[in-house]
């Protein structure tokens, strides 16, 4: 495989994983592939053909090549939320319709085929959910041992698909950088493979078909509008698209639109030359996306720059009613990361940014089946409606006390929109069932521990979200 370096372009040739070059420690991308020349229809593919876009990948032998019936996803042309911004040519990409509703099922196909080739025995990868589940899946599909390392506070239904796939799992820090910095030093220490996104470049080049298939199905759109944690999901579908340019297939580019959550935006404060703002744990309902110090921050700045775009912070509480208006309108239930994609599009507009009849395309990356509140959101309009957000606050509260202990207000502040006599109660409900104890008394104040019944319940709970 032939590397190249993001910042002094040096060029390396290495068999084996790399990310950071030897000379000035910057990233590494993989240099693109030689290929034949192509037409825009070889980028129309159907369901589940993502390995048709072998010759834009390192060669992995057909034997070693790994599949769930990945890629392929619509690209679907919305029919009510445009019209209510006035919008004629809003399309979504739906990634929710991959096997683990997710774009990250493209990078489990081609990382676990990747290790498949080089006779691995166990795969490592730390993420806040998306990557850990689709690459423990492919993992369990392969017959290859996968440990996920992940953060203290990620999405309940991610982590229960981890479980539900065979994955080890431990719990490391409080956001993704301390999870990855783990999982580095593990992969060094011991035979894994290295399925971390950050860590791994083949995680772009998977990535990337996204790109190829808008294009094949829509074209090239005005707008590109993406959701950002470390930002490698926009330098990914920038990277397919400038190939497809310099190979002929298309002749101009979007502008690219990076979307964070206003409070942990460091791109976003990075490209507006603002100083970062220490972020908090209060974010409730973007946990994927929670990257401190995103390691492809200034390339992703450099993108939207170039391509003339944006990159836009959304208000946390604009999320879940436009994530609950995509799912009632469009018929897609996204995640939350997702609804700030579709946030930024009506913030744009609003500012008179974009053209009335300008092609944008928003990406949907994975299913809000995996979100906490999933079960709160079943419920909605049911005879049992307030069970599901009962359930969903007693979790989100062990899952906070699971690996140390904490006092109610510290709780209230993480859970975010919840009173302070409402976490009492349930902690009352949970410690009568003797699914936390009082752990010590400082300060006049009492922390609360989870207790074995209360980790058993916990891993329960967390399979039960998996199962809807």
């Amino acid at each position: 495989m032939e590397y190249k370096c993001t910042n002094c372009n040096e060029q390396i040739k290495s068999e084996k994983i790399k990310h950071k070059c030897s000379k000035c420690g910057d990233l590494l991308l993989l240099k693109p592939q030689i290929i034949d020349a192509i037409n825009i229809d070889e980028l129309r593919i159907g369901k589940g053909d993502f390995w048709k876009y072998h010759k834009f990948f390192p060669a992995i032998e057909k034997k070693f090549q790994i599949s769930l019936s990945e890629g392929g996803t619509n690209c679907i042309k919305s029919k009510n939320l445009g019209k209510s911004l006035g919008l004629s040519n809003l399309f979504f990409k739906d990634e929710t319709q991959n096997p683990t509703n997710s774009f990250k099922d493209r990078v489990g196909a081609l990382l676990v085929s990747h290790a498949n080739s080089q006779n691995y025995k166990k795969i490592i990868c730390a993420s806040a959910g998306n990557q850990g589940a689709s690459i423990a899946a492919y993992s369990s599909y392969a017959g290859i041992k996968c440990l996920n390392i992940i953060p203290k506070r990620i999405d309940e239904g991610k982590r229960a698909q981890m479980y539900a796939y065979d994955s080890v799992v431990e719990i490391k820090g409080d956001t993704v950088d301390e999870s990855l910095i783990h999982a580095e030093k593990r992969a060094n220490e011991e035979d894994f493979y290295q399925a971390t996104a950050e860590l791994n470049p083949l995680t772009i080049e998977a990535q990337k078909t996204i790109g190829y298939e808008i294009v094949g199905e829509i074209g090239v759109p005005d707008w590109l509008i993406v959701p950002m944690g470390s930002g490698g999901c926009l330098i990914s579908i920038w990277k397919g698209l400038n190939e497809l340019k310099e190979l002929g297939v298309i002749n101009e580019l979007p502008k690219m639109v990076g979307a964070q959550v206003e409070g942990w935006s460091p791109i976003v404060d990075k490209y507006n030359l603002k100083k970062q703002v220490k972020s908090s744990l209060k974010v409730t309902h973007t946990l994927g996306i929670l990257v401190k110090n995103p390691i492809y921050k200034d390339l992703a700045v450099k993108i939207i720059k170039e391509s003339n775009g944006k990159a836009i912070a959304i208000n946390e509480n604009l999320i879940l009613p436009t994530e609950r208006k995509l799912a009632s309108s469009e018929g897609i239930f996204a995640e939350p990361s997702s609804a700030l994609t579709v946030a930024s599009v009506k913030q744009l507009n609003d500012q008179n940014i974009i053209d009335k009849n300008e092609k944008i395309c928003c990406l949907i990356t994975g299913s809000g089946l995996k979100a906490p509140y999933v079960l709160q959101a079943l419920t909605h309009k049911s005879k049992t409606v307030g069970i599901g957000a009962l359930l969903s606050t007693k979790l989100k509260i062990l899952q906070l006390i699971e690996l140390e202990s904490m006092y109610g207000t510290q709780i209230q502040k993480n859970l975010g929109d919840i009173s302070l006599p409402a976490v009492y109660q349930h902690l009352s409900e949970l410690e009568i069932r003797d699914l936390i104890a009082r752990d010590k008394k400082q300060e006049k104040r009492i922390y609360y521990k989870i207790t074995v019944k209360g980790k058993k319940v916990l891993k329960a709970m967390q399979t039960l979200v998996d199962l809807f």
